[in-house]
């Protein structure tokens, strides 16, 4: 018996065996992150760009592939199962990160595209029309998936970042016309393309990935391709057709009113269409939304609050990145106190702890990514210039 048929493949390493990588820390925790996680993810945190301008406002149509390649049980209980879980936390933390963009989805199925949700920043609506999505048919088609995409985007501002996302598992696609065709349209009109696949490399993403600007990634199993989806939540460089332009913005604050108006949040949705007294008033025409941001659907204003454009903030400014430190180079126990948790770091898996050029102060792997992926503030630096 060979090597490869002992050690079994790669996903059924990591998800039936997934209790190897347990460890205990010194303080009793449970540690689940191996060595070569740890890298990956420091790596990630290092690749992110700087001093670069940046396309904040984003305008991204995610294409799912709902086809029978999709069937296949190489991730567990099957690849387009899995897809769904994946793509739905990866809008919540898209608009974590990016709560001034919008969001659509496509399915693409017997080789015809089908639009799942329109774009916009309501979340709920697009986590609920992807669960709708069930049975997996046919043939994979990139062509009109890219065109129902195109159609869309192409009528968006120049000063937007303009995005597509296809996560598929076909080897083939099946095309009405010379794919070439829609690559020269979507990059006339600066749309970038990225495709995660989720089977082999495919020639054709990757001249899709590279004639528009995106990137072509295979995952490797489950835990890969979670990664590989939160690395498109950071906004990509702006392309050079960008046009800078003042946006102009609406800030209502929420009230309740004396008279009744129709929420325009729901108001192509029979079920939950609803007239209410409370809500976000649209300061230019009055209308009443359930919550913001969004757009206005009778002016257009783009109705958001003041802690959205300060969430948008820190992908103009990152954080720096923390020095990695070996654990035997700490010369005082002190050093060995994280200052974020305030846990001591003596496990033998945790070989290295991460210190801000700033403060210098020390910080466990944990601790490091928390403060880089959420808070994007050095909890040190903020506590000396409270002090």
């Amino acid at each position: 018996m060979d090597q490869d048929d002992t050690e079994g493949y790669r996903w059924e390493g990591s998800y039936e065996k997934s209790w190897e990588l347990i460890e205990e820390t010194a303080s009793g925790l449970v540690d689940t992150a191996s060595e070569n996680q740890k890298r990956e993810k420091r790596r990630m945190i290092q690749q992110r760009l700087k001093n670069v301008k940046l396309g904040v406002m984003r305008y991204l149509y995610v294409i799912i592939d709902q086809t029978k390649s999709m069937e296949d049980n190489d991730l567990k209980p099957t690849r387009f199962l899995c897809l769904k879980k994946l793509i739905q936390k990866f809008i919540l933390e898209f608009y974590d990160q990016n709560p001034i963009s919008q969001i659509g989805v496509i399915a693409v199925k017997n080789g015809i595209g089908k639009r799942i949700s329109d774009l916009s920043s309501n979340i709920n609506r697009h986590v609920e029309q992807i669960s709708t999505l069930s049975e997996c048919e046919g043939n994979f088609s990139l062509y009109n998936g890219l065109d129902i995409a195109y159609q869309k985007l192409s009528g968006m501002p120049a000063y937007s970042s303009r995005e597509v996302l296809v996560c598929a598992g076909s080897l083939t696609s099946i095309d009405p016309k010379p794919i070439d065709e829609m690559f020269s349209q979507l990059s006339e009109r600066s749309i970038r393309v990225s495709v995660l696949g989720l089977s082999a490399s495919v020639q054709l993403f990757v001249r899709a990935a590279r004639f528009t600007g995106g990137s072509y990634q295979v995952m490797l199993d489950e835990q890969h391709l979670q990664e590989l989806l939160r690395s498109h939540c950071s906004p990509p460089s702006a392309t050079p057709s960008m046009e800078p332009s003042l946006v102009k913005m609406g800030f209502p604050a929420h009230s309740t009113g004396s008279t009744v108006s129709l929420c325009q949040c729901h108001v192509d949705d029979r079920t939950r269409c609803q007239f209410t007294r409370s809500g976000f008033a649209c300061p230019t025409c009055g209308s009443r939304y359930c919550d913001v941001p969004v757009e206005c659907r009778v002016c257009g204003l783009t109705l958001v609050c003041a802690p959205h454009l300060a969430r948008s903030h820190h992908h103009l400014f990152p954080l720096e990145v923390f020095r990695e430190v070996a654990l035997a180079d700490i010369m005082t126990e002190e050093s060995t106190i994280c200052t974020g948790c305030d846990g001591e770091v003596q496990n033998p898996g945790n070989t290295y702890m991460y210190q801000c050029s700033e403060c210098l102060k020390y910080f466990c792997y944990g601790c490091d990514v928390y403060i880089h992926d959420l808070l994007h503030h050095c909890p040190g630096c903020q506590a000396r210039s409270g002090s």
